[in-house]
């Protein structure tokens, strides 16, 4: 998988885990790839360091035929069941856990080929979705149809891929209400994606962020106005978490408590200390060692 999915790490599940073990076969749809997967416990890993080296603007759909698959993203975690489908994007660091025998089909799809709203994927990648009601009937099928073909013509390749990222389209938008009174919230969410992609960023700020989102600096202070934290103190939270995610990471346990921190800006040992207790009851070093 590490050879198939640039930029993805597969990690042991535990210190006494032996390796890890499984199989993946594909069926190449041009833009959109299939992919059966099964394997042992373990952890797949996307990490910020993998998201430099290897962009990728690609949205995947895991559908899990049997065990579960834990995923975390942009500090949100969830899990899919067997008979169910998860959602997740390439373009920003991942973790997927497997804590028992596995198998899966696989879905990817170019971001921009969904014409969709980003606040509508960014929803869509929180919580499960059935695969035996509502569109993720349909798309769940669709998977699994075209992980049992043989690699179609290329008149007939394209056409399949655009069927299944439109498909994707109908899961994503389902239950997704872009209603005129609600802008400000979509705008906000799409700027707290942004925000999520860029935390390894030194100059992210208030400015840069109106910058790349082409309005004023006021006008995204006012869409953070009513979070009670401000933009700056949403970056700073987010931070903390990103900080907190790796402190209790294995592959993280060989650094520093510094070095954890300066991936993600944080450079005062007294400042992080600080808020870290504030933000999560225990101090840095204390989570540290209670989580490993």
């Amino acid at each position: 998988m590490e050879s198939v999915f640039g930029g993805l790490e597969v990690v042991p599940l535990g210190r006494s885990s032996g390796p890890v073990s499984g199989a993946l076969n594909s069926t190449d749809f041009g833009s959109v790839g299939i992919y059966g997967i099964s394997g042992t416990a373990q952890q797949l890993v996307r990490s910020p360091r993998a998201v430099r080296q290897s962009p990728t603007e690609l949205l995947k759909v895991c559908a899990m035929q049997r065990g579960r698959c834990i995923i975390e993203q942009s500090g949100h975690q969830y899990t899919v069941n067997a008979g169910e489908l998860g959602l997740y994007d390439t373009a920003v660091p991942y973790r997927l856990t497997f804590q028992s025998a596995w198998q899966c089909e696989v879905m990817t799809a170019p971001s921009a080929a969904l014409a969709s709203p980003r606040a509508a994927v960014d929803k869509a990648s929180k919580h499960p979705w059935s695969s035996t009601t509502g569109a993720g009937t349909v798309l769940a099928q669709f998977i699994s149809a075209c992980a049992a073909l043989p690699a179609p013509p290329t008149a007939g390749r394209d056409h399949l891929a655009a069927a299944g990222a439109s498909l994707l389209a109908g899961v994503v938008l389902q239950d997704f209400e872009a209603a005129a009174d609600r802008t400000g919230e979509l705008f906000r969410h799409e700027i707290e994606s942004y925000i999520g992609r860029n935390l390894h960023a030194p100059d992210l700020n208030l400015e840069s962020i109106a910058a790349a989102h082409h309005v004023s600096a006021r006008t995204v202070q006012r869409l953070f106005a009513g979070t009670g934290q401000g933009v700056t103190g949403f970056i700073r939270s987010q931070r903390l978490q990103a900080v907190r995610r790796d402190l209790a990471d294995l592959r993280s346990s060989r650094l520093t408590i510094a070095e954890v921190a300066a991936r993600w800006c944080i450079h005062d040992a007294q400042w992080l200390a600080k808020s870290f207790k504030s933000e999560f009851g225990i101090s840095p070093s204390e989570f540290r060692r209670s989580s490993l």
